[in-house]
């Protein structure tokens, strides 16, 4: 339906749309996948496909966008509201915390895990190759936030080189995310994403020098 010269799409023929695309992307990945072949699953005419979508990205974007910007919002406020809490309440409930935020992000990535697998597994070559990449820039700037609060407040810290902390911050994602990427059941992801944790927990205490 075009209304005052805009693309109204019926519902059903968008969720059908979709439908066949995340098929395909999940089969073939974006930069193997096919219009055509989605035009096909659709039951429409790559013509029509076209119409109602420009291209591959765009149709990428309307499967994972949300869900993508929402886990990363997720992610942005819990590291933007521990930076509010003062010095010493942040050593004292960075564990508690920490584990009470990663339990929300990993309900919501099983939420939608559909998705995810896309973002993690599927996405070369879109914009959301870089997804990681960008929980891992935020968590590299707070832990050099986290640090320099520290020293504000007299309490004796290593340096960590800026290089060191990005290859650990990239380690501990990718760590997080195999759980999306070995298909991992949600209880199972749980008590991995908790080993980890506590692995690079006990790691980073041996690194700053101190003791929480």
């Amino acid at each position: 339906n075009v209304i005052g010269g805009m693309i109204i799409m019926d519902e059903s023929i968008k969720d059908e749309i979709l439908q066949a695309a995340k098929e395909e992307f999940l089969t073939f990945g974006y930069q193997e996948a096919s219009m055509r072949n989605i035009a096909s699953k659709a039951k429409l005419t790559t013509g029509s496909l076209y119409y109602r979508f420009i291209d591959k990205a765009e149709l990428f974007d309307a499967i994972v966008g949300q869900d993508a910007s929402n886990l990363l919002n997720m992610f942005i406020q819990a590291q933007e509201n521990f930076a509010t809490f003062s010095v010493m309440k942040q050593i004292k409930e960075m564990e508690s915390y920490t584990h009470s935020k990663m339990k929300e992000m990993i309900d919501y990535i099983y939420n939608h895990f559909d998705s995810f697998q896309l973002i993690i597994c599927k996405s070369n070559g879109s914009k959301y190759e870089y997804f990681i990449d960008s929980m891992v820039d935020i968590e590299v700037k707070n832990t050099k936030r986290f640090i320099q609060d520290l020293k504000k407040k007299n309490i004796p810290v290593h340096d960590v080189d800026d290089n060191l902390n990005h290859i650990l911050c990239t380690s501990l994602f990718r760590a997080i995310f195999e759980v999306v990427v070995h298909q991992m059941q949600k209880k199972e992801a749980i008590e991995y994403i908790d080993k980890v944790y506590r692995f690079y927990e006990v790691g980073w205490m041996e690194l700053l020098g101190v003791k929480f």
